[in-house]
């Protein structure tokens, strides 16, 4: 379970690209945690304390220069 105020950004990749972003944000501690929504069609979400908003984003900007990286919207 996470913590009510954790933020949740979804990103839509390559499905060969989900296990590398897990191991990514593995290699930094406590950032975010990575959890595939949809397999099929490269959806995950990334699970951030809000103290770590920052640091999450940097870790974003420099994988989208690596690979192809996509947020999808909120809905609500």
């Amino acid at each position: 379970m996470t913590q009510p105020d954790a933020l949740r950004w979804i990103f839509e990749v390559e499905k060969r690209d989900i296990a590398y972003i897990v191991g990514v944000f593995e290699g930094y501690d406590d950032i975010a945690i990575v959890r595939t929504i949809d397999a099929a069609r490269g959806r995950i979400e990334l699970i951030i304390a809000p103290d770590y908003r920052e640091d999450a984003r940097q870790v974003v900007v420099a994988l989208k220069e690596e690979i192809p990286l996509r947020e999808v919207p909120a809905q609500g």
